[in-house]
């Protein structure tokens, strides 16, 4: 079904008739995080070409013209708001503030990957999206498509709760679910070759991350918080998995440096248990790192990316490991104080003790915590 196709049914069509969003002019290319290639602006659903085929598969990222003010250094404008940002920060005790992400129209900080993703595939002419997912990223993605009028398919796993497919389901996704991750994966690496269908979540092994367009709707996060701090920010700390959140604002921070002479703070990355902490203790970076996620499902994963490595190492941040019953006594504290941010969010909360404890954030520094997603999904 085209954009513009007329759907059955008592409500109006959002996408009917809706201009596709405008390629920004000071997107020069595609570079890759870890060989700094210089690729066409192209979809690459692998990653980087010549890093693929060595085996040490890395993410690429937006290039912009020098000059580009802020406003340019985005790969569309005039995407349509479909309730992506901004979101309040909220002051949380001295020199400490919440980025409070859990606001956005499906709850997560994904509708802002969501809303890039499929601004994309309309302007470049496709006519379905597809993502591997269980949660955050597949609802997003999932409601941004319908709004669109494009097609959606969610690879997600067989636990899925009932009430979670029928989100989905709701939301007029292709609900595909499956035992094992590698046959997840396949589904969507198949879906890859489909002219039709943007794929825009990892498909590699070593995972990469996911489509770089979407990566940059992380941005104005960090563009949100220069304007709503007052002075300079040290020290943001983020829930990760494959660092595509953390990537994503350490971009933003980048480009406000190069615009303004902005300092870029250090980020912090909080994992479940050690994936990019071993790998700044040595490890390879396409390791495999087995641990117990509990009920951190949206940092949950084996492994980790290059893209996450250099967002720490960059700014000059760290990794920290919070595991799961030290996440369940930051929720259940932070509940009881009316807050609803899921487990992996109360992660930034665990870390933020961590970090002052051995003296990496100290008093008086200026700390922004992002809090992801809401609780509510599933009930």
């Amino acid at each position: 079904m085209s954009p513009t196709t007329e759907r059955p049914g008592a409500v109006p069509d959002e996408s009917a008739g809706r201009d596709a969003a405008e390629r920004s002019w000071a997107l020069l290319g595609l570079e890759c995080v870890q060989c700094g290639a210089l690729h066409p602006v192209t979809d690459l659903p692998r990653g980087c070409p010549a890093c693929d085929s060595a085996g040490r598969n890395s993410n690429v990222f937006c290039r912009y013209a020098e000059t580009a003010p802020l406003a340019e250094r985005l790969p569309y404008r005039g995407i349509p708001d479909s309730g992506q940002g901004p979101t309040p920060l909220l002051p949380w005790e001295p020199n400490v503030y919440v980025k409070n992400e859990a606001v956005h129209r499906t709850g997560s900080h994904k509708d802002r990957f969501a809303a890039l993703v499929t601004a994309h595939a309309q302007a470049a002419g496709y006519q379905a999206v597809a993502v591997g997912s269980s949660g955050n990223a597949g609802l997003a993605v999932a409601a941004h498509a319908a709004t669109a009028g494009l097609r959606c398919t969610v690879a997600a796993f067989s636990w899925l709760p009932e009430a979670t497919r029928r989100l989905f389901t709701d939301l007029g996704a292709d609900l595909r679910t499956f035992d094992d991750d590698r046959d997840r994966i396949r589904v969507v690496r198949d879906l890859a070759d489909d002219p039709e269908t943007l794929t825009v979540s990892n498909i590699t092994d070593p995972v990469v991350g996911s489509h770089p367009l979407g990566i940059e709707g992380y941005k104005p996060i960090a563009w949100e918080i220069a304007e709503q701090v007052p002075g300079d920010v040290d020290h943001v700390v983020v829930p990760s998995s494959r660092g595509d959140l953390a990537w994503g604002i350490y971009l933003g921070f980048r480009d406000l440096h190069q615009v303004s002479g902005r300092p870029v703070p250090r980020l912090h990355l909080v994992e479940p248990f050690p994936r990019l902490s071993a790998v700044l203790g040595g490890a390879a970076v396409t390791d495999r790192f087995p641990g117990d996620h509990g009920r951190l499902y949206s940092i949950a994963g084996d492994s980790t990316t290059v893209q996450a490595h250099r967002a720490v190492a960059l700014s000059g941040g760290t990794a920290i490991v919070v595991p799961d019953a030290t996440a369940d006594a930051y929720y259940r504290s932070l509940c009881r104080r009316g807050h609803v941010w899921e487990r992996s969010s109360t992660t930034v909360f665990a870390a933020l003790t961590s970090l002052r404890e051995n003296g990496t954030i100290r008093d008086g520094s200026v700390t922004v915590l992002v809090a992801t997603s809401h609780f509510f999904k599933g009930l």
